[in-house]
């Protein structure tokens, strides 16, 4: 249960600063000319206007007597009334207080508490219920609703008891939706969860709530398999449906914090909802885990990949110095006196056989040439392949943007996962677009030094090199989110969490008038025109020396 300081409910500190005091309860020239024509005498006086400055800064009324002693005596000694301060207390119980509550709440257009009110508090807090959790959060939201309708509030405790009211009916509407939603064959197989399989130490509730393991090859197979177990327990989405993610959230949290048996107790309807909000977490989250394994392992073969270059790099030092030294004795043959004929004798003592061997030598230092290390990658690859392949199988990607071509690429490649061949032809009928290869990846899959504009597609691939190509691919392209996860949770579709039109223009009137910000666009450019001239303007009156 929230208290009262956990939340925006105003309250009034014991000891108030001189600043605060000076700020926030000085009597206004108007507000004394109200208090003196509505009040007789020094203790009515003194009391309208402490009733005043409180109210405004609570939203409330309070008996003096609850008010701190800082501020009667600022008050007093700013009105001249100090010496009937000690009479204050029976201001408290006489009439005239509650006229001056009148003729406050005239003054400043607040209207009491009651029906109209509750029903506005009831309204925000139902709103607000549906993405926030704390009742504290339910409270604030009403506490801003309630002020922003110019009402009076009401005390805490009945903000805290509406707080839970609207809390409760929304559990239970999702509750019900939930139960009415779900089969019984469903719901027979949702209860199965709770009870122990035959010859087992623990019921399938318990294997459930398994967190992952570190994401090696071993355990990326066991995530796959736990992904297969999930399949017999998933009810489909539309169970679910319209209940927001944070309650999901919430749900699923609650349940992984209850065993099978405390389960059992939990009425039907609750244990129904807490165990499919549960799955489907969870079902997200072996999604999640799958991805950022699948990442993290083929970021580990690049950085094999690179290793292995490096080491080819250090190994091969004296091929690559044997090559500048044969360079250095073609450019010095070339340079010598004589003619034509004698260098172009002098040129071939540096190539024996034509240079077939130089020639070859410098096409291999060539395919490594840039730090160029992905011809290494496919064997760190290859052990990796079939459970790459099994996890691209089992999730379902999708593009975010409106380039698609690369969700072609892993239809081909998927079609030709049982090829063993050297090279994967690409069928003339095949619409593969391939212009997301980068140039190194591009010579290497299709032997191509450079690309034919004419045309995007090879007649045929290197099927290897195109296999780790995609993979590579695939795994840029989720960390950047121009490919989503459907079903997932840290990778699904970022936009799905954007405001939709439909809210923004119903949202936006409000947003303007909160910011103080026209919503229209040439009314909000002239506006900040006006504002960047008098910023300009007040800088250079500032700092006249600066100026142009």
């Amino acid at each position: 249960m929230p208290t009262l300081q956990e939340t925006a409910y105003p309250r009034l500190k014991s000891h108030v600063a001189a600043r605060d005091l000076a700020a926030i309860y000085t009597p206004t020239a108007d507000e004394l000319a109200l208090a003196e024509q509505a009040t007789r005498g020094a203790v009515a006086y003194l009391g309208f206007l402490l009733l005043f400055k409180t109210f405004q800064r609570l939203g409330y009324f309070v008996l003096l007597s609850q008010v701190p002693n800082d501020i009667v005596e600022h008050v007093a000694a700013r009105t001249g009334t100090t010496a009937v301060i000690s009479e204050l207390p029976h201001y408290d119980s006489s009439g005239t207080r509650f006229r001056h509550i009148a003729l406050i709440r005239q003054t400043l257009q607040v209207q009491p508490y009651g029906k109209e009110a509750r029903h506005a508090m009831l309204l925000a807090m139902s709103e607000a219920a549906k993405t926030k959790e704390e009742l504290a959060d339910l409270i604030n939201v009403a506490i801003e609703e309630l002020v922003r309708k110019k009402y009076e509030l009401p005390a805490f405790d009945t903000l805290l008891r509406g707080a839970r009211h609207v809390r409760t009916v929304l559990y239970r509407q999702f509750y019900q939706q939930v139960e009415g939603t779900l089969s019984g064959a469903e719901k027979s197989k949702i209860e199965s969860l709770f009870v122990p399989e035959a010859d087992a130490r623990f019921t399938p509730w318990h294997t459930l709530k398994q967190e992952p393991a570190s994401p090696t090859l071993t355990h990326l197979k066991v995530w796959l398999d736990r992904q297969v177990w999930l399949a017999q327990y998933w009810v489909g989405p539309q169970v679910l449906a319209g209940m927001p993610a944070v309650k999901i959230q919430h749900f699923a949290a609650e349940a992984k914090t209850l065993d099978a048996a405390r389960m059992v107790e939990l009425e039907p309807q609750k244990r129904l909802t807490l165990a499919v909000a549960l799955l489907n977490v969870q079902a997200a989250r072996v999604l999640d885990d799958l991805a950022e394994m699948l990442i993290k392992r083929l970021a580990t073969i690049h950085q094999k990949g690179k290793a292995a270059l490096a080491d080819y790099q250090a190994r091969n030092q004296q091929r690559t110095d044997e090559l500048v030294q044969t360079l250095h004795g073609l450019v010095t043959a070339y340079r010598t006196e004589g003619s034509a004929q004698e260098r172009l004798a002098a040129l071939a003592t540096w190539l024996p056989d034509q240079g077939e061997a130089v020639l070859q030598r410098c096409e291999d230092h060539l395919a490594y040439a840039g730090d160029n290390y992905l011809p290494f990658l496919w064997r760190f690859y290859k052990s990796h392949r079939a459970t790459l392949f099994r996890v691209l199988r089992q999730i379902e990607v999708q593009a975010t943007t409106q380039d698609r071509t690369f969700e072609g690429a892993l239809r081909f490649l998927l079609a030709n996962e049982a090829k063993t061949g050297e090279w994967l032809v690409v069928p003339e009928a095949l619409a593969l677009d391939l212009t997301w290869m980068s140039e190194a990846w591009w010579r290497l899959v299709t032997e191509q030094r450079q690309r034919e504009p004419e045309r995007r597609m090879p007649k045929r691939l290197r099927r290897r090199h195109f296999e780790v190509c995609v993979f590579s691919q695939l795994m840029v392209e989720l960390k950047s989110g121009d490919l989503c996860i459907l079903g997932s949770d840290r990778f699904a579709d970022y936009r799905d969490q954007l405001l939709s039109w439909t809210e923004y223009h119903q949202a936006i009137a409000a947003y303007g008038e909160m910011i103080g910000l026209p919503i229209e666009g040439g009314a909000f450019v002239t506006h900040m025109k006006a504002r960047l001239s008098a910023s300009a303007q007040a800088t250079d009156e500032a700092f006249p020396d600066n100026a142009d």
